[in-house]
């Protein structure tokens, strides 16, 4: 499967569906909240905002009368923003978004009280210019705050038939798993085990107090598949399938694999694995028989800019 028209796509718009707004336990982000007392947060910056599904999550933890602007590189995501958070606040006026490139914000020095992304930073090239970028928004004290993940772990086939599986073909599998990331990463399209860096890469850039925890949502999925977080992640797989992007583009998962190290050979070979294994799923599940705990590791990464 491939996409062909993937170049007209905005940028990881295939990724914005209903699936995404199961991410999060809820009493989780109360709990974050408290540890970083948003409340006192009264200007905040969402940089790679999308379509604002994190905006929405952490805006109604700020301040009463917090002011958020949203980034975007994309003009159509930065439109979509503004009608999903305005519909949420009673001023609409406290939700501005603009466009703008992460490693170059359209923002002044100092400006926030807090800076902050979700899966952003796994899609650049220079995730450290852009994490400088919030630092310099970022008042003296204030938070910068990332989300991002270790995206290998979700790439890898694991589920509770795993036992029942053939070892030489779990092997492939996450062989190409591993090329994929690496060769993604070494092509410049971003790095999907960023979350792993980000600790590292806020110390180096002088931020204090630096924290990091783990989501703690799993994505469990079991027979009979009522729960609605099982039924938008289904939905979101049926449709990359069909229409061949995401996990189903083809042409990216070569690409990627062959920059990786992976030979022609390895590549036809592991993706008719992939393929199968896709196929054995499905089959799986109309049996009601698929399941998985399907953890992932997304980490919540935290850092205070000096106070000088």
């Amino acid at each position: 499967m491939s996409n062909p028209n993937n170049t007209a796509r905005p940028h990881s718009s295939e990724y914005f569906g209903k699936e995404r707004d199961f991410w999060w336990n809820p009493d989780f982000l109360d709990l974050l909240a408290q540890r970083l007392d948003l409340r006192a947060v009264k200007r905040a910056a969402d940089i790679g905002c999308g379509i604002g599904h994190w905006s929405a999550l952490l805006f109604p933890h700020l301040a009463a009368d917090a002011d958020l602007v949203g980034v975007d590189c994309e003009l159509s995501h930065v439109t979509k923003y503004l009608e999903r958070l305005r519909s949420l606040v009673p001023d609409p006026d406290r939700i501005t978004a603009i466009e703008g490139d992460a490693i170059s914000l359209p923002l002044p020095d100092r400006a926030f009280d807090l800076a902050t992304c979700q899966t952003l930073l796994l899609h650049l090239h220079q995730p450290e210019a852009a994490i400088a970028e919030m630092v310099r928004i970022t008042r003296p004290g204030g938070l910068v705050v990332c989300a991002e993940p270790n995206n290998l772990v979700a790439r890898l086939p694991f589920s509770g038939l795993m036992e029942d599986e053939s070892p030489e073909r779990l092997i492939r599998l996450s062989e190409m798993a591993w090329r994929y990331v690496l060769g993604r990463a070494r092509l410049g399209k971003g790095a999907e085990f960023v979350g792993e860096q980000l600790p590292g890469l806020f110390a180096r850039l002088g931020l204090r107090d630096v924290r990091v925890w783990l989501s703690d949502k799993a994505s469990a999925a079991f027979p009979p598949y009522a729960d609605a977080g099982e039924v938008a992640a289904f939905g979101a797989l049926e449709r990359w399938r069909a229409e061949g992007i995401g996990p189903y583009d083809r042409d990216e998962m070569r690409a990627n694999v062959i920059a990786g190290g992976g030979s022609e050979a390895f590549f036809e070979a592991a993706w008719r694995d992939y393929l199968d294994r896709d196929r054995e799923t499905i089959t799986a599940m109309r049996e009601q028989r698929w399941h998985g705990a399907s953890g992932t590791l997304l980490y919540i990464v935290v850092g205070r800019r000096p106070v000088l």
